[in-house]
């Protein structure tokens, strides 16, 4: 489809099928980048050592079993001295929650001396933690994965280790070697069968030789002393998913078979991994593209190791108030990637010069004769290329769902760190469900238009059968459509768009039933081929609500590229009718995605003045806005209000003292007086962090759009956890 923009209005041409699985020399684009799929190249299950996080469980508060079972398959917790359950992310802490979720986790156990980096104590006081940490495990041995006697000792080991005349060697390496033999042996004269990993580097890069003669004196050593690990490991925190099997296959691999390390070749263990960037950790994109390394080169466990906050599964929850957590985009991708079936299936990356291109993994589940496609990972038109779909038994008609994890990052936050996005999300987006037909060359291309590389995506294939009903979406061919036209094609979302939303009066009515009052988030897949961003003027029940955008589209109209934006609405419970009408510009509509909005507004991620950004207990990320002690301490937030107003704002918050508090409230600059904190008897610095916080509530006048709410101290003392809009 192409569009002529003429005298101001638009006007379409013939309409052409493109992508329903023409073959490629037909449906290729120079501009569209292609993942393959070879559904005839299967091997063995899929190992998903991806699915483990760093301090993901908690006791306190505790975290969900049933989020737990549904996303996680490993993790990596600090070990507990015997009888010790005292730390909310200790192996003692957690091991009752884990049993019946098939999670297993390992004890690190030099999380024990304390300090960062760990401070050494000397060899008795290690030893006598060693015998405590081997005691310890024996009561829940059913939910460990293995023991990592240390973590990070190539640099960790601090507080007078190198020099301590005690532990024999001339370096700081062959002291931690010698340590590694005598705590090894420690281990297997109280267990005789937990598994031990090792060394657990924090840097291991074979083509450093440095790190090469490291690794290589490790494993020299264990071989020699009869203290080989039973399973290799390392952390890999650069920024190339393609650090790991580039690692293995050319450096470790072959090191272990010199060298004649017993068990050879060794499970492998990556026990940290993921780049510090700030848009790794919980982000579905980012994530994806090292479950695809992994898999591709054998990995068997790994666990995120750059954590936001502990007990939080990886990122991949969010706090709400009155309840524990609830899951995020991250969340529903990591449950996507635990649900796949049976074998896996091939997948190269488009562009293989290069790792941080889009990348993805495949399974075929023979009982459910499907197809499954994880992937995302970069800002781009993306064709997934089918072929072997035959071999399988589907086709020539076929079945594709597409469906999106989206992660979102509040615009207006002072913060605006990608992984400190990803509000809750109870389930993920229906982009397209609808038949396909697979070319005679055996190639089924599905079109991905556009990617957004830190959301996820999902490809089911299947054989054709009733689409699933998704009661949150409406299709825009099914609406009230006024002086626009209504067209049919293979590749929107249930084979249909308006398009032609080009006059005064040009309009779409879909009628929407919602259970409740309060304010929804309202999704709209588009598309707008003009070089120049396009609105449509919304109203629900007759009542203006501001506009929705369209940015362009670059590659074409419907359905050649189509893609989402979003918009606040406020609805009544019951029947509302969201008009949305010709603005600026042109755009073309498939489909709308009603939600309650879930968006809480975070005040350590707002505009702190002469105050303090402060984590939980036991949390090293920030949490809450603490010391709002002093006349200009004030937390300032931008909300997005859907219509002009009264709404009430909800503030979460801690009032330790005995007396009330309060703030003054300023939106853009204007008085609207004040919010009243009564007491709650407890502050976030204490081991139930928000469970027990207290709620505030005021009413404020906003317009449409962006307002800034500033939260003055006025009286007394209160902490500050978040702000939502009702």
């Amino acid at each position: 489809m192409r569009r002529l923009v003429l005298a101001g209005a638009a006007t379409l041409l013939v309409a052409t099928s493109v992508w329903a699985g023409l073959p490629p020399a037909q449906a290729a684009d120079a501009t569209v980048e292609v993942v393959a799929v070879d559904a005839n190249q299967l091997s063995g299950p899929l190992k998903k050592a991806g699915l483990g996080t760093l301090f993901g469980v908690a006791s306190t508060p505790a975290t969900p079993r049933d989020l737990i079972a549904g996303s996680q398959m490993y993790l990596s917790q600090h070990q507990s001295a015997q009888g010790d359950a005292s730390y909310p992310t200790s192996t003692e802490a957690v091991a009752a929650t884990l049993r019946g979720t098939g999670t297993k986790m390992i004890g690190r156990y030099n999380d024990l001396m304390g300090g960062w980096p760990y401070q050494w104590k000397g060899l008795n006081d290690w030893m006598s933690k060693v015998d405590s940490a081997t005691r310890s495990i024996q009561s829940y041995k059913d939910v460990l994965y293995a023991v990592a006697p240390f973590n990070e000792p190539d640099n960790k080991l601090q507080g007078g280790f190198g020099t301590d005349a005690s532990i024999p060697g001339a370096t700081y390496d062959a002291k931690f070697n010698w340590l590694w033999t005598q705590t090894f042996r420690r281990i297997r004269a109280i267990d005789q069968s937990i598994p031990i990993m090792g060394p657990n580097f924090e840097h291991y890069s074979g083509w450093v030789p440095a790190e090469q003669d490291r690794m290589r004196a490790f494993l020299a050593n264990a071989v020699a002393t009869g203290t080989s690990p039973n399973l290799i490991g390392w952390h890999s925190l650069g920024p190339s998913p393609g650090d790991v099997p580039e690692d293995l296959a050319r450096y470790y691999r072959p090191l272990e078979t010199q060298l004649g390390v017993p068990g050879r070749p060794l499970p492998v263990v990556i026990e940290e991994y993921g780049p510090g960037t700030g848009d790794f950790e919980g982000v579905p994109g980012t994530m994806v593209k090292h479950w695809a390394e992994f898999e591709r080169s054998g990995v068997d466990y790994a666990s995120m190791g750059i954590y936001t906050n502990p007990g939080l599964l990886g990122n991949t929850l969010r706090r709400t108030y009155g309840t524990t957590a609830k899951p995020n985009a991250g969340w529903q991708m990591m449950h996507w990637y635990k649900s796949m079936q049976r074998q896996r299936a091939f997948v190269s990356r488009w562009d293989t010069r290069h790792y941080q291109a889009a990348d993805g993994l495949a399974s075929w589940d023979p009982g459910a004769r499907n197809l499954t496609v994880l992937l995302g990972g970069e800002d781009a038109d993306i064709d997934v290329d089918v072929t072997g779909l035959a071999a399988r038994g589907l086709g020539p008609n076929v079945r594709v769902q597409l469906d999106a994890a989206l992660w979102d990052v509040d615009p207006g936050a002072a913060d605006r760190t990608v992984a400190r996005g990803g509000d809750a999300q109870d389930a993920t987006y229906n982009l397209f469900d609808k038949t396909m037909t697979v070319g005679s060359d055996g190639h089924l291309r599905v079109p991905i238009r556009r990617m957004e590389g830190y959301n996820g995506y999902r490809i089911v294939i299947s054989a054709p059968g009733s689409s699933i009903v998704y009661p949150t979406k409406y299709e825009a061919e099914n609406a009230t459509v006024t002086h626009a036209i209504r067209y049919g094609t293979a590749s929107t979302t249930s084979g249909g768009y308006v398009g032609g939303i080009d006059y005064a009066d040009s309009s779409v009515a879909f009628s929407v039933n919602v259970p409740s009052a309060g304010i929804y988030t309202m999704r709209v897949r588009y598309a707008n081929s003009t070089t120049s961003a396009a609105t449509h003027l919304v109203s629900v029940d007759g009542n203006a609500q501001g506009s929705v955008a369209y940015q362009p589209t670059a590659a074409g109209w419907s359905p050649a590229e189509l893609r989402t934006s979003s918009k606040r609405v406020r609805l009544h419970a019951g029947t509302n009718t969201i008009r949305l009408a010709k603005g600026a510009g042109y755009a073309e509509l498939d489909a709308i995605d009603v939600r309650p909005d879930t968006h809480r507004y975070e005040a350590e991620l707002a505009a702190v003045t002469h105050a303090g950004i402060h984590g939980f207990r036991w949390n090293e990320f920030p949490d809450f806005v603490g010391g709002i002690d002093y006349a200009d301490s004030s937390v300032g937030f931008v909300v997005d209000a859907p219509a002009d107003g009264t709404y009430r704002i909800e503030v979460g918050y801690n009032n330790g003292t005995g007396a009330g508090a309060t703030h003054a409230i300023a939106v853009d600059g204007n008085a609207q007086g004040t919010i009243a904190y009564a007491p709650t008897g407890h502050w976030f610095d204490t081991a139930a962090q928000d469970a027990n916080e207290g709620l505030a509530t005021a009413t404020v006048t906003l317009r449409a759009g962006a307002n800034r709410i500033v939260l003055t101290r006025a009286t007394g003392y209160a902490e500050l956890d978040f702000l939502r809009l009702a």
